[in-house]
């Protein structure tokens, strides 16, 4: 490839990056909180700020607010398949998709640094990354 093709695909990179990279933060960190199950707890109740991004990151909207629920007896038996899901502790797989979120979200804030660290390109990259803050969250309160 000739260099300037090179040099035109570096900043579609660098620009598109720091559009998506807002998104990329909080994907990462909601998905830790799914992966930790912290939206399932019941007793006690998730904070309305772990119930609010777990709404939106599987949903992709703000949830809506539920009626209280009737009180319930007691469960005394469980039958077979309640616990096909819960094993309860890390499984590796968990543990491998705990240590995702975690390089992801890293690994998008270094990118962030670099970028807004590149003096030329600077004034653009702050521009997409106001736009990739702005164009969610109007897009999340339409």
């Amino acid at each position: 490839m000739k260099g300037t093709t090179l040099r035109t695909l570096r900043q579609w990179h660098h620009y598109i990056g720091v559009f998506l990279a807002p998104a990329v933060l909080f994907f990462a960190f909601s998905g830790l909180i799914q992966v930790l199950g912290w939206q399932d707890q019941r007793n006690p109740p998730p904070a309305a700020w772990v119930s609010t991004i777990a709404g939106i990151h599987k949903h992709q909207m703000l949830p809506k607010p539920r009626p209280a629920e009737p009180a319930r007896k007691p469960a005394t038996a469980r039958s077979a398949g309640d616990d096909d899901h819960d094993h309860g502790g890390l499984a590796p797989l968990k543990i491998f998709a705990l240590l995702v979120a975690i390089g992801l979200f890293t690994t998008t804030l270094i990118g962030l640094t670099i970028a807004l660290g590149t003096r030329n390109l600077r004034r653009p990259a702050l521009i997409a990354l106001g736009l990739g803050i702005v164009v969610p969250v109007a897009l999340l309160i339409v």
